[in-house]
C-alpha cells in the first residue's frame, strides 16, 4: 500500500453510527415454501420466463445459480421443482409485512428492493448502553476479526450491543412471519451490506472499524462495491484496476484523469470502506411500475397485448397503494446487437386524475378509463417507435409516476376541482364574513404547473372536465380595515368580465332605478352624505383626478370606458346604486357583491 492510501485508512476517526443490514434468505423461494409447505426440503427454483431467477439452498447444492436458464437448471437438477414467479403480488405483500415489523424498533428503516433493509440503531444502542453492564457484553453471531486496538470512541462496545439487537430482530421475523434472515453489523451502510452474506444463511456477522480496509481488500472485483456501476467498472478495468485492492493502491492522480475530482476521492474512500451515506426512512414509492422482457416482439398488436397485460397488473398495485397517479411512463428496450449493455428509452405524460375514482377508500378504474389509459400508452409508444420501419423489442415497461394524496368526503376541495366550475360573475359572489377562509381560488391544474421526469418528453393529457378559472381574489372580505388589500393589487385584467357580465351590471342598474324606494334615513346614507357631492363632481368632471380617497385611480382608469361611465352614473345618483347599508339588522349577514365594493371601503 502506497503512502497515499494511508490518508484514507483513518478518514473517520469516530464511528458513531451503528447500522444493521437485514437480508432475507432466498426470499422468493421462502415465500413459496411458506405458501406451500410441501416444497420444504425440496430443490426449488423460481421461474420467470425461461430463467431461474433464484432458488432455495437445497437447489443451490446442485449448482443452480441465479439467472440460470431453465433448461440448464433441469440438466443440473432433474428433480428441481419450478414455481412461476412472474406475479410479484405475494412477494410484495411479504416484503411489506417485514418492513412493518421492523418499524417496531423505532429506528429509521430504509428498504432496498424487496428483501433487504438498512436499520440505523445508533440511538437505540445509546439508550441500551445506559442500562447495560458493558463489561460483560459478548458479540452475538460471528465476528469478522477480533479488534486489536481499543478504539477511543467505544465503537466495539456499541457493535456488540447492536449484534444483540440484530439477533432480536431476526428472531422476531422468524417467530412472527416464518422467514430466516441474515444480518451484517458495522458502522456504515457499505460495510454492513458487504459483510452480511459472509455467513449466510440464517446467521449474522459483525465487522469492526479497524478491519474495514482489510475486509474491502478481499473483494475480487470493484463491481462488488454497490456504489460502483457498470460504466465506472469498465473505466476502471481499462486502467487495469480490477480488484478493490487495486483501487486502494492506485493514486488519486490516476483516478482524476478519468473521473471528476469528487468522484475520484469517493472511489478511493469506498475502497477503504468509508461511507457516510445516511439511512433514509423509506416512505411510499415514488413510482409504481412493471416490466416484461422477451426474446423479441416486432408487431404492434403484440406490443399492445403486452401493455394491456401490464396495465391490468399495474392497476392492482395502484389499488393496493391507494394514491391517485398523475403521470404515466412507457419504457422500451430495442434489440441492438452492437450494444453490449441494455439501452432503454422512455417517454411519459401527465394523465387526468379523473380517470381514477375512489369507492369506499379503494382506487378503481372503469373499463372506459382503462381503454383511455391504453390509448395514452400506445400514443407514447408510437412516439418512441417509428412504425413505418421494422422494429424489434426485447422489453416493455409501464409505470405510474407522481401521485397525489387525495382527501375524500363532502368537505374535500377535490369535489370542487373535479367538477365543472362555471365562471362566477362578480355580482353573484356572496360576501360571507362568517367563514373561516378569507378567500378561495378554484383553478384547474395547468400543464405548466405540473412537472415530469423528462420535460422534453412531457405531454399533457387533456382532462375531460376542465374547470374554468375564477382568477380574482376578494381578499378584503373578512379582514379589518387595516388589513384590506389595496384594489391596485387586484389586477383588473383578471376580473375577466365578459359582455354578458357587463349586461348584468347594466340590468342591475336599470332594475334599481325602476324600483320605487322610499327615502329614509339610515346609517349608510348618513355615512355617504359627505361624499355624495364629490361623486357628482367626478361624474361631471370627466376624469378621476378628483376621485374620492377610497377610489383607486389606477384601477379606475384601467377599466373600460363604458364601465367608467357606468360607475360615474352610479356615483352621480347614489340613491339608485346598490351601495351596502350598515345597520344593526344586517351587519352580520352576507351581502351581495358588486363592482362598487372594490371602490367603496367596507364599513
Amino acid at each position: 500500500m502506497d503512502s497515499s492510501s494511508s490518508t484514507y485508512t483513518n478518514i473517520s476517526n469516530e464511528h458513531l453510527k451503528i447500522i444493521i443490514h437485514i437480508d432475507v434468505d432466498c426470499f422468493y423461494a421462502q415465500v413459496e415454501m411458506l405458501r406451500k409447505p410441501e416444497l420444504l426440503s425440496q430443490p426449488l427454483g423460481i421461474q420467470q420466463k425461461n430463467i431461474v431467477v433464484t432458488s432455495n439452498y437445497e437447489a443451490r447444492q446442485y449448482g443452480i445459480k441465479k439467472c440460470m436458464l431453465v433448461s440448464e437448471a433441469l440438466k443440473a437438477c432433474p428433480n428441481l421443482k419450478l414455481v412461476n414467479g412472474e406475479d410479484l403480488h405475494n412477494y410484495r405483500a411479504a416484503s411489506n409485512k417485514i418492513f412493518s415489523l421492523l418499524q417496531n424498533w423505532k429506528s429509521p428503516v430504509e428498504k432496498l428492493g424487496m428483501d433487504e433493509y438498512f436499520i440505523d440503531v445508533t440511538n437505540l444502542v445509546q439508550e441500551k448502553i445506559k442500562s447495560t453492564n458493558c463489561s460483560n457484553l459478548t458479540c452475538t453471531g460471528h465476528l469478522y476479526s477480533e479488534p486489536q486496538l481499543d478504539c477511543p470512541c467505544g465503537c466495539y462496545t456499541r457493535l456488540k450491543i447492536a449484534s444483540q439487537i440484530a439477533s432480536e430482530i431476526r428472531q422476531k421475523i422468524l417467530d412472527e412471519l416464518g422467514f430466516t434472515t441474515s444480518a451484517g453489523v458495522a458502522h456504515n451502510k457499505l460495510l454492513a451490506k458487504l459483510i452480511c452474506p459472509l455467513h449466510k444463511p440464517n446467521d449474522q456477522t459483525v465487522l469492526c472499524a479497524e478491519h474495514a480496509s482489510d475486509f474491502m481488500a478481499t473483494l475480487q472485483s470493484v463491481r462488488a462495491i454497490p456504489s460502483i456501476g457498470s460504466k465506472t467498472t469498465e473505466t476502471l478495468i481499462s486502467q487495469n484496476i480490477i480488484s478493490v485492492s487495486d483501487l486502494q493502491q492506485v493514486s488519486l492522480d490516476v483516478l482524476k484523469k478519468h473521473f471528476s475530482s469528487d468522484m475520484a476521492v469517493r472511489l478511493k474512500n469506498l475502497s477503504f470502506g468509508d461511507d457516510n451515506t445516511p439511512v433514509k426512512q423509506t416512505g411510499r414509492p415514488q413510482s409504481i411500475g412493471l416490466e416484461d422482457s422477451f426474446k423479441t416482439v416486432s408487431v404492434r398488436s403484440e406490443v399492445e397485448e403486452k401493455f394491456t397485460a401490464l396495465l391490468q397488473r399495474l392497476l392492482i398495485l395502484v389499488r393496493e397503494d391507494g394514491r391517485i397517479p398523475v403521470s404515466l411512463r412507457v419504457t422500451l428496450r430495442k434489440k441492438d446487437v452492437k450494444r453490449l449493455s441494455s439501452h432503454r428509452e422512455s417517454r411519459q405524460c401527465q394523465i387526468s386524475p379523473s380517470i381514477f375514482t375512489i369507492n369506499s377508500g379503494i382506487v378503481t378504474v372503469t373499463e372506459a378509463g382503462q381503454q383511455k389509459l391504453l390509448t395514452i400508452i400506445m400514443r407514447l409508444f408510437t412516439k418512441l417507435m417509428d412504425l413505418s420501419k421494422p422494429f424489434h423489442l426485447t422489453l416493455v415497461g409501464l409505470a405510474f409516476t407522481k401521485f397525489q394524496e387525495r382527501m375524500t368526503g363532502r368537505s374535500s376541495i377535490v369535489n370542487y376541482l373535479m367538477n365543472d366550475l362555471s365562471v362566477q360573475s362578480v355580482l353573484n359572489i356572496q360576501n360571507d364574513c362568517e367563514t373561516s377562509a378569507s378567500f378561495m381560488d378554484y383553478s384547474a391544474v395547468s400543464p405548466s404547473s405540473s412537472t415530469t421526469t423528462d420535460l422534453s418528453d412531457a405531454e399533457v393529457e387533456p382532462s375531460p372536465k376542465k374547470p374554468k378559472k375564477v382568477n380574482w381574489i376578494a381578499k378584503r372580505r373578512c379582514l379589518s380595515k387595516e388589513d384590506v388589500a389595496s384594489p391596485s393589487k387586484l389586477k383588473v385584467g383578471e376580473l375577466r368580465l365578459n359582455s354578458k357580465e357587463l349586461e348584468k351590471v347594466s340590468e342591475l342598474r336599470l332594475n334599481s332605478m325602476d324600483r320605487s324606494v322610499t327615502p329614509r334615513a339610515s346609517p349608510a346614507k348618513d355615512n355617504l352624505s359627505d361624499t355624495s357631492d364629490t361623486m357628482k363632481d367626478i361624474a361631471e368632471g370627466g376624469n378621476c383626478e378628483e376621485c374620492p380617497s377610497y377610489v383607486d385611480k389606477e384601477v379606475f382608469n384601467a377599466l373600460p370606458d363604458d364601465m367608467q361611465q357606468e360607475l360615474k352614473s352610479m356615483w352621480k345618483n347614489p340613491s339608485n346604486s346598490e351601495l351596502p347599508r350598515a345597520s344593526a339588522r344586517n351587519m352580520n349577514k352576507s351581502k351581495p357583491n358588486s363592482i362598487l365594493k372594490y371602490f367603496v371601503p367596507q364599513k
